[in-house]
């Protein structure tokens, strides 16, 4: 039963890891395409903000691999 409350555990982690990298490719293509000063330098925060929960989604399925 632990094994499988891993399971479910690890493959919702890495779900939400991958629709996070589908929305860093939508916010590079419209970084892309804009012009406008401001507006392309909230896309790239709006960029780091992702890899940031990236990274935190890695640790934590990091952290996990590790207490099993």
């Amino acid at each position: 039963m632990a094994i499988e409350g891993y399971k479910k555990a690890f493959e919702g982690l890495l779900e939400t890891y991958v629709s996070l990298g589908d929305s860093a490719y939508t916010i590079v293509r419209f970084l892309k395409k804009t012009d406008n000063a401001d507006t392309h330098s909230k896309l790239v925060a709006e960029c780091r903000s992702l890899d940031k929960k990236r990274l935190d989604l890695l640790d934590q399925i990091d952290n996990l691999a590790k207490s099993t």
